[in-house]
């Protein structure tokens, strides 16, 4: 049965986060589905409809007050960007074993160490992706089927997460073995072996880049979004058999402000 209504405290899983959600627990860290498997869980519990909705985040914590009062959250509406020739992210990611949580939020798939990008020189470990239905970031308006977010942290702690829109298509081999092994339960978890993390990507790697937040409580804000503005396919049977455990889980888009957006426009 889906649990849409279902109200959970965060599990232990991830940040310092997209996220998603942190590692270690600094001041304020992310709730599960943003954040790394070591991290303790946030206090109080959020959904997305009811009373404990995302308008009701920021009242629900002092530690989530970002969520009302953020400048910068996330997710946005990724429309008027300007065309930059942005360096490539540098993707170094490896095959290996993962686990799939279920947090009640989201399934939440923990990476093993050795997987990373670099950015401009900067190295970001990747620690976790997980999935939101449907996508909480749009292009110019257009939603998508689902958002899959992959969550990096690097040395000082800071986040920087790697978006792939997902939209309905054909069925994604490379993720079949992830929606095979969705666990259904809160709290459990399934094992992928050999699960390589740079197939979920597209062959075309522009991106749309900006400053953002967490997309759940504590929405800390100095998250760098790189949104791949290509997507990749999955089947309505693949979303389908997320969104039979856990419904519809994106965040509201959030007021842009001042921010700037800035468009790839090399080919990666």
């Amino acid at each position: 049965m889906s649990r849409l209504h279902r109200a959970t405290s965060v599990p232990a899983i991830l940040l310092i986060v997209v996220v998603l959600a942190s590692c270690g627990r600094p001041a304020a860290e992310p709730a599960a589905e943003d954040v790394p498997a070591s991290a303790e869980p946030a206090e109080p519990a959020f959904t997305y409809t009811g009373a404990n909705g995302p308008d009701a985040w920021g009242d629900l914590s002092p530690e989530y007050t970002a969520c009302a009062d953020g400048s910068a959250q996330s997710p946005i509406d990724l429309v008027d960007a300007d065309d930059a020739d942005l360096a490539d992210i540098v993707f170094d990611y490896r095959a290996g074993d993962v686990e799939l949580v279920d947090t009640g939020h989201t399934i939440q798939v923990n990476q093993p160490a050795g997987s990373s990008i670099q950015v401009e020189g900067d190295r970001y470990d990747l620690l976790q992706f997980h999935f939101h239905e449907p996508s909480e970031h749009t292009i110019d308006g257009e939603q998508f089927a689902g958002e899959l977010h992959l969550v990096h942290r690097d040395e000082a702690g800071g986040l920087a997460v790697v978006a792939v829109l997902l939209r309905e298509g054909a069925s994604s081999a490379v993720l079949a073995p992830v929606f095979d092994a969705l666990p259904a339960e809160l709290d459990a978890t399934a094992q992928v072996e050999g699960f390589d993390p740079s197939r979920v990507l597209p062959e075309q790697r522009t991106t749309y880049r900006y400053d953002g937040s967490l997309t759940t409580p504590p929405c800390t804000e100095g998250v760098s979004w790189f949104v791949l503005d290509t997507p990749i396919e999955v089947s309505a049977a693949q979303l389908a058999a997320f969104s039979g455990i856990i419904e519809a889980n994106n965040r509201p888009l959030q007021a842009r402000g001042d921010r700037d957006i800035a468009h790839d426009t090399s080919r990666g």
